[in-house]
């Protein structure tokens, strides 16, 4: 679907994902959710989480690209994480062949800026008059992808955004006996995420990896094959490698981080 169909497409109940670091014992959450629904009291709004790490640009851009293309065609992608909240930073917005995002020009949209048309939003008519500039989520981001909720044209938004700010990461590579990446993403049960796709994995193949403390030179396709503690390397759901045991936490066990690299030597 081209991108003039796209803004057609106005859903009687339309979308927005909202993907912030605002937590859940404050009151931003609920407030931006009523700024949305104030002003597009017809849309859905479903949460993707609140509780990526506070001002981890990284963390939020990982899962806004893991999450977004679940969604129907036409869903608005509302996501605010933004350490430069008042500054001197773009708020932009893209449109994919069949999404919406809103998001500071921080980096956040890495993983979704291929095939997009993206405007530096200067709609300032569309903000919220405010006691201050500590809130853009809910004062100027909000206003944005309600409008777009809308239907509302995406060009009068403003000028096309010329090289938004794209977080600096090396690919996965792999090589003659080994494969290298780096760990995206700790999961709430401890799973290590690697950025390493999983079809790239030699069938069969015996390997050997260190992660801190846990050594891996195992391979399963689930945690019921694994004994207890058991560590393994696993095929996960976003289509890379996982580093995980088996009623244990990974993460823990080993010691390591998020963005921390991980090789993998076949034998």
């Amino acid at each position: 679907m081209d991108a003039p169909a796209l803004e057609s497409i106005w859903m009687t109940r339309p979308i927005i994902t909202l993907l912030t670091d605002f937590g859940s014992s404050d009151y931003y959450v609920s407030a931006l959710k009523g700024t949305l629904l104030r002003l597009a009291p017809e849309a859905r709004l479903v949460d993707v989480t609140h509780e990526a790490t506070p001002g981890d640009v990284d963390e939020g851009a990982f899962l806004l690209g893991a999450s977004h293309h679940h969604f129907p065609t036409g869903t608005v992608h509302l996501a605010v994480i933004d350490p430069g909240v008042g500054g001197h930073r773009r708020i932009l917005a893209a449109r994919t062949e069949s999404a919406f995002f809103v998001a500071p020009d921080n980096g956040l949209l890495t993983y979704v800026l291929d095939s997009s048309e993206v405007r530096s939003v200067e709609a300032s008519d569309l903000f919220l008059d405010a006691p201050g500039e500590t809130f853009h989520g809910r004062d100027r981001f909000a206003p944005v992808a309600a409008y777009l909720a809308q239907g509302r044209p995406f060009a009068d938004l403003g000028r096309l955004a010329g090289s938004p700010l794209q977080l600096d990461y090396a690919p996965p590579r792999r090589g003659d006996g080994y494969l290298e990446g780096r760990i995206v993403h700790i999961d709430r049960f401890g799973n290590l995420v690697t950025d390493i796709p999983s079809r790239w994995f030699p069938a069969g193949a015996e390997f050997d990896c260190r992660l801190g403390e846990l050594r891996i030179r195992r391979w399963a396709t689930h945690y019921a094959e694994l004994a207890p503690g058991e560590a393994a390397l696993i095929p996960g759901s976003l289509g890379t490698l996982e580093v995980s045991l088996n009623r244990e936490r990974a993460a823990d066990k080993s010691g390591i981080q998020r963005r921390k690299p991980i090789r993998i030597i076949f034998r």
